[in-house]
């Protein structure tokens, strides 16, 4: 094999490695919007991925504070009493709805509570794929391989700027598979400003 084809067959081979997470998290995305659960099924690592997620939907659920050490002795007694009570009814219901049948059912929900309270045409209807990409990349804070085999990649709620997704992916013999996620939300002052702007 000629020099110059080895070079190409590397380059090749070097941005389909490089591209193939950044493939599999769109495809998850679109799967959870379309109902693919047997997408979903394979793509997703779903006891860990319920695992790294049942501490983040309680601090939402819960209004807990961000660090696991604030609901400690230090913590008020209220705070600890819903960190205690609250999260075994946070787990059961992650438990139930975070699999592959489950989310999107909840993506379900959530557009249609959408429709009903803003005007926001859904985008997947009405833009061409490579714009709705192109928007969905501008959303990306951060992603990087963390080594060989493992790839992160945090993005932004597509309505609440302050709201984090962070997502872990992991090269399996079958492909990549999303294996943790959890949700951080900022609190910076340009977050303030985001919030307020939309409140008014």
């Amino acid at each position: 094999m000629k020099p110059i084809l080895v070079v190409a067959f590397l380059l090749i081979a070097t941005a389909a490695y490089i591209a193939s997470p950044f493939a599999t998290a769109w495809r998850i995305r679109e799967a959870v919007r379309n109902g693919n659960a047997d997408y979903l099924s394979t793509a997703v690592e779903w006891p860990t991925v319920r695992e790294t997620l049942k501490p983040s939907i309680a601090r939402i659920a819960l209004n807990l504070p961000e660090t696991a050490s604030d609901t400690s002795e230090s913590a008020g007694l209220w705070t600890r009493f819903k960190a205690y009570v609250g999260q075994s009814a946070v787990d059961g219901l992650v438990e139930r709805y975070v699999t592959p049948e489950g989310l999107p059912q909840l993506f379900t929900l959530r557009a249609k509570y959408r429709d009903l309270v803003a005007s926001d045409a859904d985008e997947a209807k009405t833009l061409p794929v490579m714009d709705r990409i192109a928007r969905a990349w501008a959303r990306v804070k951060r992603a990087e391989f963390t080594g060989a085999t493992s790839f992160e990649i945090d993005m932004e709620d597509k309505f609440d700027p302050s709201r984090i997704y962070l997502g872990k992916l992991e090269l399996r013999p079958t492909g990549w598979k999303l294996t943790e996620l959890r949700i951080r939300f900022l609190t910076t002052a340009k977050a303030a400003v985001v919030k307020l702007t939309v409140v008014q």
